[in-house]
């Protein structure tokens, strides 16, 4: 084997080592971008079910000022005072 193969032959050797370091290298970030992928999702689906519950409420509270708009325009109703409010045990 002349020194040109030999030389050849131990540029080929390390060009594999160094690929196979390099795919090691990049299984593993590949693993560890989809785990925080994973936790991102988790956090979106809970800012999902939040926004969802702020929603439903704004909604409920909403409601209820227009059926107290109503009872005070159409029925003339009128919130008591404290010193109408009867305690019934």
């Amino acid at each position: 084997m002349t020194r040109s193969q030999a030389s050849w032959l131990t540029s080929l050797v390390l060009a594999v080592i160094l690929s196979g370091v390099a795919v090691v290298y990049s299984k593993n970030l590949s693993r560890s971008l989809f785990v925080e992928l994973q936790q991102v999702r988790a956090q979106r689906d809970q800012a999902d079910m939040e926004w969802g519950r702020l929603q439903l409420e704004l909604a409920t509270r909403g409601a209820l000022g227009r059926v107290m708009q109503i009872a005070d325009e159409r029925l003339q109703m009128q919130v008591p005072q404290a010193s109408q409010i009867v305690v019934v045990r």
